[in-house]
């Protein structure tokens, strides 16, 4: 095929473009090549456009013709009602007043899928539209680290909830908002590393840089697909401690079920968050967590016999599958990177098809399981509590106005007279004990005058 080229007089007008312009690289600057054959001949024949396309740097996806016109659309309008689905679920949430701004994330990059198919789309119509085919290959990319980015914060959850005490932690905070403050300046790199050299003239040695930049991001972006699950291997391998165990947990009791078509009642979590201002600090200070039944801590309020059996084996299966489904797509990408051959010199990865597979049929099956899935309720924390609530001096506050009801906890409450003839010790254990004492402490039941309760159950991070 080049070897037909070079024989061509269309050789030799693109070889004469090239040298007025400092001869640079093969495969830059096609914005601005474009642009000079639109004025010296016009309309750009078919065969200039095929000339230019042979020596573009490879792209995962292939650069799109007529036969991508009907897959692009197609995969521009099964985005879209994906995007619906999102909006539906979390508008209805937030008519509940159940707050998951994940959600809105799905929305965004649902949005960013369907400009880029829709872009991919035109672009299949008129090659020489070279900043259209930046721009939908930038709507492209990004999707897939974004996609990522909101797994991770989803294993992140499964983590806080096996260890509640590392979990809450600001040093766990902090690197992981260091990882996401790295992934972002990887995307910004990515898109700039890819775009200029279709924006401008390059000479080899900076093309050759600018490749070698892809290449890293693209091995970052692999890394990076897989934090989630090395997220949940850590949650996993390593037990939890006596501290987690110890530690009180505040989960969203009111979610009764995982189903597809289940939301929760209407304010329920403001109704929840009203009854922590007659509770102790223990309970106020507790970690917000995901909802489970079948969790080995210290919880305030706890479960009800009206909860259904709230496991995470399928929220782990949920991001393991959308992990791996992520990571086939980042490492095809990848190999296509870092053969950095030419179009005419193209292998299989390269071809359209590869890419329609992962970037579309692996990421729709993918937004099905968040969707049927319902991430939404599997993943969701408590808001944080009212404002009000957060400034109660607890200091201040007298435990017989506590209607704390703790599931589970080990509390120890000694009340002393100064009259020795009235002398009570009440120690609070399990069972019926620990039922007895917290109906004294806790429920506002009235103590004999002179009495002083002390609480020693106090929180510790």
């Amino acid at each position: 095929m080049t070897e037909s080229f070079n024989t061509t007089a269309l050789h030799g007008i693109m070889q004469l473009l090239r040298y007025q312009s400092n001869y640079p690289a093969l495969g830059t600057g096609s914005n601005i090549l474009s642009k000079q054959a639109t004025n010296l001949i016009g309309s750009i024949p078919p065969s200039m456009k095929a000339y230019t396309t042979a020596y573009q740097i490879n792209l995962f996806g292939d650069y799109p013709d007529d036969k991508d016109l009907a897959p692009s659309i197609v995969f521009t309008v099964v985005f879209f009602v994906l995007m619906l689905g999102h909006a539906l679920i979390f508008t209805i949430n937030y008519s509940r007043g159940h707050y998951f701004w994940l959600q809105l994330g799905w929305v965004f990059y649902c949005i960013c899928r369907v400009l880029g198919f829709a872009l991919r789309a035109v672009w299949s119509r008129d090659l020489s539209k070279t900043l259209v085919g930046i721009t939908g290959e930038v709507f492209l990319i990004i999707p897939s680290i974004l996609l990522v980015s909101f797994n991770l914060i989803l294993a992140q959850r499964i983590f806080t909830w096996r260890h509640p005490v590392g979990g809450a932690r600001k040093l766990f905070w902090n690197l992981m908002f260091t990882l996401y403050g790295v992934v972002t300046a990887v995307v910004v790199m990515t898109i700039v590393a890819s775009a200029v050299p279709n924006l401008y003239f390059l000479s080899l040695t900076v093309l050759n840089r600018y490749q070698k930049v892809v290449m890293v991001s693209s091995i970052c972006v692999i890394l990076y697909s897989l934090t989630a699950i090395a997220l949940i291997g850590l949650a996993y391998f390593f037990k939890p401690t006596a501290k987690d165990e110890n530690l009180y947990t505040y989960q969203p009791y009111w979610i009764e079920s995982f189903s597809p078509t289940y939301f929760v009642k209407k304010g329920a979590c403001q109704d929840a968050g009203e009854t922590f201002m007659k509770r102790n600090h223990n309970a106020r200070h507790a970690i917000r967590v995901i909802a489970a039944t079948h969790h080995e801590y210290n919880t305030v309020e706890g479960l009800t016999n009206e909860r259904g059996d709230l496991k995470h084996n399928s929220s782990l299966i949920i991001i393991i599958i959308t992990t791996v489904l992520i990571f086939v797509g980042a490492v095809l990408r990848a190999i296509v990177v870092f053969q950095g051959k030419y179009r005419y010199q193209q292998g299989v990865l390269a071809k359209s098809i590869v890419m329609y597979i992962c970037w579309g049929v692996f990421e729709t099956i993918i937004n099905l399981l968040y969707i049927i899935g319902r991430v939404d309720l599997r993943f969701y924390r408590p808001d944080r509590l009212p404002k009000k609530v957060r400034m109660i001096i607890t200091q201040e506050q007298s435990i017989n106005n506590s209607t704390d009801s703790i599931v589970g906890v080990e509390s120890k409450q000694q009340t002393t007279s100064t009259s020795s003839n009235n002398a009570n010790e009440v120690v609070s254990g399990e069972g019926v004990d620990a039922d007895a004492n917290a109906d004294a402490a806790g429920n506002g039941v009235s103590h004999p005058p002179g009495v002083k309760v002390e609480n020693y159950d106090e929180f510790r991070f």
